[in-house]
C-alpha cells in the first residue's frame, strides 16, 4: 500500500491529512520531542538517526516515498530519534489519535499497516547483519550481494552513494575507495552506478 496516495487512505484520514515540505537538510522532528503526528513520505526520503554527547550522527534507516514514518510514536509519549530530509522532501501530516482509530476502524488499511512494519523489521535485521562485518570490502560486497536481483550479477545503484555508505554506517569516501579496490581486486567490474560482480 501507499500510504502517501490519499485516495487509498480510509476517509477517516483523508478528512484530517495536512502536508508539509522539507528542504535538504532540514528536520522533521528531534528526539524526545512529544509526539502529535505520524508521517507518510510522499516525495523525497527521509533519514533517522540518533546524535551523541559529542555530536556524531548515528543513522538508523531511510525512510522512502509510499512508506510511514516514525511508527513506533504510534505507541510512545516522545520521538525515540531525530528525522532529517535527506532531499527536497514533501509529506502527509496523520493526527496521532485519528490514525490510531483508523487502524482499529478498517482491518484491511491495518493489515497493510502491519505488513510495512514487517519488511521494515526484516530491513533493519539486514543492516545490523552489514553493520556486524568489520571489514569495509566484505560489508560492502554483502550489501551488493543482498540487493543483487535473483539470478542475476549486475545491480544498477538507485541511491546516492553517500545515503548507502549511510546504511551502511562507513563514510562516502571509505565507500568510493572500497569500490575502487574492489574493481582492482576483480570483485567487480564498475561503469558509472552500474555494478556487475565477478565472483563465482
Amino acid at each position: 500500500m501507499d500510504f502517501s496516495d490519499i485516495n487509498q487512505l480510509p476517509s477517516t484520514l483523508q478528512t484530517v491529512v495536512k502536508y508539509q515540505h522539507l528542504s535538504t537538510g532540514q528536520s522533521l522532528f528531534h528526539r524526545n520531542e512529544e509526539v502529535r503526528t505520524l508521517y507518510a513520505v510522499k516525495s523525497g526520503q527521509i533519514r533517522l538517526l540518533h546524535y551523541t554527547k559529542s555530536g556524531q550522527s548515528i543513522s538508523h534507516y531511510a525512510i522512502y516515498s509510499g512508506e510511514i514514518c516514525a511508527e513506533i510514536a504510534l505507541f510512545l509519549d516522545a520521538y525515540t530519534c531525530s528525522a532529517i530530509a535527506e532531499e527536497p522532501t514533501q509529506l502527509l501530516i496523520f493526527p496521532k489519535q485519528e490514525f490510531l482509530s483508523t487502524l482499529r476502524q478498517y482491518p484491511d488499511f491495518a493489515i497493510a499497516f502491519m505488513k510495512q512494519l514487517s519488511y521494515r523489521l526484516h530491513t533493519t535485521k539486514v543492516m545490523v547483519e552489514l553493520r556486524s562485518i568489520r571489514s569495509a570490502q566484505e560489508r560492502v560486497l554483502h550489501y551488493l550481494r543482498l540487493i543483487v536481483p535473483p539470478e542475476k550479477n549486475t545491480i544498477v545503484l538507485v541511491q546516492p552513494l553517500k545515503n548507502i555508505a549511510a546504511d551502511l554506517s562507513i563514510s562516502p569516501e571509505v565507500l568510493s575507495r572500497t569500490l575502487t579496490q574492489l574493481v582492482s581486486d576483480g570483485a567487480i567490474a564498475r561503469e558509472k552506478r552500474r555494478i556487475t560482480l565477478l565472483e563465482s
